[in-house]
């Protein structure tokens, strides 16, 4: 069985090479994007297993991206999680208000990061 594919957006590349080998070494295939454009073109190539977006983005919020493409790419069977330092209860409320499918908060570390996407993982 091939691995499962999950896309990271985050405007950090720092962020996101750490995400990336955090999740390679679970083995998951990884592929990053570092803004709402990059993510958009890519999904019109490939059907990624789950998106972690980042919530404060300099072109978008991650909640509002999130709201356009469950709703307007109609992506409503990819599970979608928001991804911040934001204190985890104000993260939590943002996950629940827009309808994504959970969260991470960037203070967890590599392993809850871990558990959060399998446990959301198809």
């Amino acid at each position: 069985m091939p691995p499962k594919t999950v896309f990271v957006v985050d405007d950090s590349e720092i962020v996101l090479d750490v995400v990336r080998l955090t999740l390679e070494s679970a083995e998951y295939h990884v592929e990053t994007m570092t803004n709402w454009t990059e993510l958009d073109e890519r999904l019109q190539q490939i059907a990624p297993d789950l998106v972690l977006i980042d919530v404060r983005m300099p072109d978008a919020y991650g909640d509002t991206a999130l709201m356009f493409f469950k709703e307007t790419r109609g992506m409503v069977d990819t599970p979608f999680l928001l991804f911040s330092d934001l204190p985890v209860d104000e993260l939590k409320d943002r996950a629940s208000e827009c309808q994504a499918d959970g969260f991470v908060s960037k203070s967890w570390g590599g392993e809850r990061l871990i558990e959060e996407v399998t446990r959301h993982l198809p």
